[in-house]
Parts: C-alpha cells; sequence; structure tokens
C-alpha cells in the first residue's frame, strides 16, 4: 500500500495502520506544504477503500485499474487548485521517457482537471460551463487513444498526436476551473454521496478546503455532522489554522512533513526519473511554467507600485509594503505603458497563441490580489486605503470573469485596468 507515496514515512503508516485495522474515520485531514504528497495519499487511500483485494498499485482488480485512471464512479475530486505546473511537466516526462509510468502520470494530471467539470458537481448549473464542454470533450476523446499499458519505448504518431491533443486543450480548460467549490457543488455533492457506491466505498477528495467560501463550508459541515456511512471525506489542507474549528473537531489529521532536499531529489528520481536538483517539489514543477508565481508576483508589484507612487505623499497610511514597492517603482521611472510592454515581453501576450501561456492573466490576477491582500493587511484600518484597494479588487475580479466568462481580450483588460486602477485613485 502507498508504494507511490514517497518521503512521508509518519503519515503512510498511520494511513496503513487504520486501513488494516478497519478504523478509518468518516473525514480525514491531510495537512502539511504544498506538493508534500498529500492529493497522492488522498488518491491512493480512495482506490485502497475501494480495493476488493489488498490494495497493492499494481492490483489487477477492476476498481483499481479506474482509480489509476482516475475515472472511478465513486470519487469525486474538487477544491481550488493549479493544473498547469503538473500538466506541463507530465507532458515533458512522457516525451522524454515513454512508458507506463510516464503515460499513467500524464493521464492522472489531466483528470485531475477534468474532475473539477463531473456532471454530478454542476447538476442544475450546467449553463455555467459554456464554453469548456467542447473542450472537455475534445481532451476526453484524445485521452481514449492513450493506453499505458501498451505503451513503451518510442510513442508511435497517433499517441503523440493525441498527446499534444490533450495538452493544448486541457491548458485552455484550465482558466475555466472554478476558484474554489461554490455552495452548489457542495450541495451536489451531498446528494451524490447519498446513493449507494458502485464499489466498496465512495471517496470525497477536497484539496484546499481551507479556501472554500463561508456558504460552502457550512454546507459542508452539515454533511460531516452525519455523514454517510458508505463515504469518506479527505480534506486537504496546507493552511490548516485557515480550516473551521468545528470541520477540525470532526476529522482525524494525518500530517504530512516538509520534505528536505534529499526527500525532494528521491522524487525527482522516482517519480519523474530526473537527476535534476530542485528546492521543493513545488519549486521543480513551477519552474517548467513560462510565468510561474514568483514572476507574476514581480510583475504586480511593479504594476500595483507604479499606482501607489502617486500615493504615498498624500497618504501615510499606507504601510512598509506599500511604500516599499511605490519607492521602487519611482526609482525605476517607468510609466504603465512601460511596465505593460515588459509585461508583454514576459508572458508573449497575454493573447499569446502558446497554449502553455493559456493561464498566464489569470495568474497576473492571483498575483494582483495578494499583492492587495498585502497592502490591506498593513492598512491598521484606514478607511480610505481599504476603501481604494477594496476597488482595486474588484476592478481586477472582474477582469477576471470578463475573461473567463466573457471570452475578453486579456491583452486589453489589463490595459484598461491599469487605467481603471488610476482614475481611481
Amino acid at each position: 500500500m502507498y508504494e507511490n507515496l514517497l518521503a512521508q514515512d509518519g503519515a503512510r503508516a498511520s494511513l496503513i495502520g487504520d486501513i488494516e485495522s478497519g478504523s478509518v474515520p468518516p473525514a480525514l485531514l491531510f495537512s502539511g506544504p504544498p506538493a508534500s504528497g498529500k492529493l497522492t495519499a488522498a488518491l491512493e487511500t480512495a482506490r485502497i477503500l475501494s480495493c476488493t483485494r489488498k490494495g497493492a498499485w499494481n492490483c489487477s482488480c477492476s476498481d483499481c485499474a479506474r482509480h489509476r485512471l482516475l475515472i472511478h464512479g465513486d470519487l469525486l475530486l474538487l477544491g481550488k487548485r493549479s493544473f498547469p505546473e503538473e500538466i506541463i511537466v507530465a507532458r515533458e516526462f512522457l516525451l522524454r521517457s515513454p512508458g507506463q509510468a510516464s503515460a499513467y502520470f500524464f493521464l492522472r494530471s489531466i483528470q485531475k482537471l477534468l474532475a473539477r467539470f463531473n456532471p454530478a458537481l454542476w447538476s442544475g448549473e450546467e449553463t455555467k460551463l459554456g464554453k469548456a464542454v467542447p473542450l472537455m470533450q475534445s481532451i476526453e476523446e484524445a485521452l481514449d487513444l492513450i493506453d499505458p499499458e501498451g505503451l513503451g519505448g518510442e510513442i508511435p504518431a497517433t499517441i503523440a498526436k493525441a498527446v499534444e491533443s490533450a495538452y493544448s486543450d486541457a491548458l485552455s480548460l484550465e482558466p475555466f476551473a472554478p476558484e474554489a467549490p461554490g455552495v452548489f457543488m457542495i450541495r451536489n455533492m451531498e446528494v451524490w454521496a447519498q446513493l449507494a457506491p458502485a464499489g466498496r466505498r465512495k471517496t470525497v477528495i477536497i484539496e484546499n478546503a481551507d479556501r472554500m467560501q463561508d456558504s460552502a463550508r457550512n454546507a459542508m459541515l452539515k454533511i460531516l455532522e452525519e455523514p454517510p456511512e458508505t463515504v469518506r471525506f479527505i480534506l486537504l489542507t496546507s493552511r490548516r489554522a485557515s480550516m473551521l474549528a468545528t470541520i477540525l473537531s470532526r476529522s482525524r489529521l494525518y500530517s504530512f512533513a516538509p520534505r528536505d532536499g534529499a526527500a525532494t531529489a528521491l522524487v525527482l528520481s522516482r517519480v519523474f526519473k530526473s537527476d535534476e536538483m530542485a528546492p521543493s517539489l513545488q519549486s521543480y514543477l513551477e519552474s517548467r511554467i513560462p510565468f510561474p508565481p514568483q514572476l507574476a508576483r514581480v510583475h504586480a508589484e511593479r504594476f500595483a507600485g507604479r499606482i501607489l507612487a502617486d500615493l504615498t505623499d498624500k497618504s501615510p497610511a499606507i504601510g512598509p509594503f506599500g511604500r516599499a514597492i511605490a519607492q521602487e517603482a519611482a526609482l525605476a521611472g517607468k510609466s504603465i505603458a512601460e511596465l505593460l510592454d515588459e509585461l508583454g515581453e514576459a508572458t508573449g501576450g497575454f493573447g499569446s497563441k502558446d497554449k502553455a501561456m493559456a493561464g498566464s492573466f489569470v495568474q497576473f490576477i492571483k498575483a494582483l490580489l495578494s499583492v492587495f491582500s498585502d497592502l490591506l493587511k498593513e492598512s491598521a484600518g484606514e478607511p480610505a486605503i481599504v476603501a481604494l484597494v477594496d476597488r482595486w479588487s474588484r476592478l481586477a475580479r472582474e477582469a477576471a470573469v470578463q475573461y473567463g466568462s466573457l471570452n475578453r481580450n486579456p491583452d486589453l483588460l489589463v490595459k484598461v485596468l491599469a487605467t481603471s486602477f488610476g482614475d481611481s485613485i
């Protein structure tokens, strides 16, 4: 059991002990740093609880076969997640080292994304899927052509074409994935959970459960108060302190430790067949995307700093962080137009045809919202600053909605944002 959960001996031993003793609780909370193996462990737990034999990874029972491909009808996977990093790395791995392991990794990386569009979660809200549906259908058709069990050596041309098609469409689909499960999803999940499982057990996995909105959290709490006997709920978090105390009290904690350099090297070697060195698995994954979060944050700080530079003399309530990025922007002496040009060079243009850049606009908006959040923390409740940053945050979220739902040109949206921010001072 848990053969693919590496460098997490404590969590692994606890899970195996509970499974072998038949004492797996209704709700499990996996807490630990990003990319520490929480989702791997959760998916393995779902597979083992469904297995009709002894739970080995290579078990030949039909339930395990479907779980390995993440297509089992008794599995529901939802919650906030960034997908491009893993999908890009998975494609690179498959093309570099074709075989069963890399094919499974590629298929699973995309199935994690498709899971967010499971019809069981969207019942009654199907119209919200809009342009996502054709992409999902195209991805599923391509994935049907990729058989991990029959792949080895050189990739046939037809399979290579299917890989590129699934990869491209998945990166185009990613911006449509919900930021967090809405309350309607939690309620739909409750309906799904009440139905009898097709096999031995149903499993619901919620990533970043701490980031659910209050209404969704409260709906989740009601389910955990009287969970169906045939379902296990696995909640994942990197911020345990942000979880509702009432949810914590109804969940059994499994702690995942940070992986050091040696543990990261082991994962890279065993999972990715790579001898590359990286400080963490998260940094390895993020290094593969053309516009990583760290770079998005740099441009977001420059962007916000340029606007704040005109505000610092007028409002001493701007904290040290706000003053620092404003001073840096002032010293650089670059206009908003020049900063937008630099941003365009870094991303190749948000509307770039490069599918790996499909989520770059959303990544930039997330970085902006993170900068605004940091500004609010230092505002000391100053009404003028709070009102201003709230207005900027609203404008940024509206731009994200226009991009995701209305398919507006992202390069034009960011220019409109720059003007709107300036006009709001």
